[in-house]
């Protein structure tokens, strides 16, 4: 893991500039701007992950006071995938998704997540063809935003009644239990291959 994590300026333009258009209120920009991040100027190539934790708190808190800071992170996270489908890289990688189906989707967790920070690594484990454990070494403050990504990002790859649930969370690594059903015929023959990959990656292991 890299020595000093850094989340990409198109992780913040995802959430805050795309998903996020709008719903910012002045309270809400003004204690983003006092935290580091300033949503009506010129992002920065990359920001700390403890200003990113801080950012996300503060959006968390400012749009659903109502709910726990782990709900209003979850939300966030699926928010953000909405965003993320908004920009050029996101366009791509959502397209990709749905071709690869759920399965291998999880398969490149390292990879997905590298496109906007420096420091995500993954283990995954097969528990059965829909049944997925995903070890991640460095979550944050705030594993339910990650949940939510993962939960928006196979719905996107074609899974349907997917449930993920954070668990072992040491306060920096997390393991996220994640299953689903097939949404249809095609998204299982997207899927097909996926256990020769596997083998072929070493990304994956069955118990």
């Amino acid at each position: 893991m890299a020595d000093e994590l850094l989340v990409f300026e198109q992780t913040i333009e995802a959430l805050f500039l795309r998903a996020l258009q709008g719903r910012l209120t002045p309270a809400c920009k003004e204690r983003l701007r006092q935290a580091g991040l300033d949503v009506d100027q010129k992002l920065r190539p990359a920001y700390s992950f403890d200003s990113w934790m801080a950012f996300l708190r503060i959006a968390a808190e400012e749009l659903f006071p109502r709910d726990s800071v782990a709900q209003g992170t979850w939300k966030l996270g699926e928010a953000y995938i909405e965003g993320f489908r908004e920009t050029m890289l996101g366009r791509a990688v959502l397209s990709l998704l749905r071709v690869l189906g759920p399965r291998r989707t999880l398969m490149r967790a390292t990879q997905n997540f590298r496109a906007g920070n420096n420091y995500t690594e993954s283990k995954l484990t097969e528990l059965n063809p829909t049944q997925f454990e995903l070890w991640m070494n460095e979550v944050g403050a705030y594993p339910d935003f990650t949940a939510g990504i993962i939960h928006a990002g196979l719905r996107v790859a074609g899974a349907q009644e997917v449930r993920v649930e954070p668990s072992n969370y040491d306060g920096h690594a997390c393991t996220y239990r994640i299953s689903w059903k097939e949404a249809s015929v095609s998204s299982g023959v997207a899927g097909s291959g996926d256990s020769k990959a596997a083998m072929r990656s070493g990304s994956i292991s069955s118990l």
